[in-house]
């Protein structure tokens, strides 16, 4: 299910590939998937590397199974379409 979620998000043309994560937003931030509620601390995990800058691409479908208040304190949120659903925080340079 996850390789679906990624296809979706190329075909979208808002995400670039990457070796390190499972894509690239458009705004270069990492993006880790999280098909169902059962990958989401693994894929915040994934993003705590990069200090939570980056977003969790999940199924629409799924939003309600999530907590968006709580999850957007730590990432950014994108749906299966690349659809921007909370924006990330962005490093301090």
């Amino acid at each position: 299910m996850t390789e679906d979620i990624i296809n979706l998000l190329f075909n979208s043309g808002k995400v670039k590939d990457s070796e390190e994560w499972d894509a690239i937003y458009q705004d270069d931030l990492p993006i880790a998937v999280a098909a169902s509620t059962a990958e989401l601390e693994e894929a915040l995990n994934k993003l705590d590397v990069v200090g939570g800058y980056g977003y969790i691409a999940t199924w629409k479908r799924n939003l309600f199974s999530f907590n968006p208040k709580m999850l957007s304190k730590r990432a950014g949120l994108i749906d299966e379409n690349g659809n921007l659903l909370k924006v990330a925080r962005i490093p301090k340079k």
